[in-house]
């Protein structure tokens, strides 16, 4: 069974409306840890579209975790010494980088500085799923 038109259009309207909501929320949460930028819904004759910087901004993202092989749920790669994690996001996030990811969202346990190491290397945003307090 087709859609009216009406439906659509109110599909439509309610996915963009999820996807502003989305994008203003990663950048407000990060925007704390330097990824700062003017973020703005442009709508117009042609659609409405997200820019961030004043350029048009494609939301590339997934869901993102890591667990190496042989660890299960338990494992957080968050508790780990600094070389460990920063050998793991290098190694990932060049792998998504080159695959155009361009956000990510992760869940619980990450720290302020690994979010802002993902950014500033690799241009990946980030959305958390939680809240967390910033440390020095």
């Amino acid at each position: 069974m087709m859609s009216s038109p009406n439906k659509s259009s109110r599909f439509v309207a309610g996915l963009c409306l999820s996807a502003t909501v989305a994008m203003m929320l990663l950048f407000a949460t990060t925007g704390a840890l330097g990824q700062s930028a003017n973020v703005e819904i442009v709508s117009d004759a042609s659609g409405m579209r997200l820019q961030v910087a004043g350029k048009d901004f494609m939301v590339n993202g997934m869901n993102w975790d890591y667990f190496p092989i042989g660890t299960n749920y338990s494992y957080s790669l968050w508790t780990q010494p600094d070389d460990v994690i920063k050998a793991a996001l290098d190694a990932e996030m060049s792998l998504l980088k080159s695959m155009g990811v361009n956000a990510i969202r992760q869940y619980t346990g990450v720290q302020p500085k690994w979010v802002r190491y993902i950014y500033e290397n690799y241009g990946i945003y980030t959305m958390l799923n939680h809240s967390f307090t910033p440390t020095a």
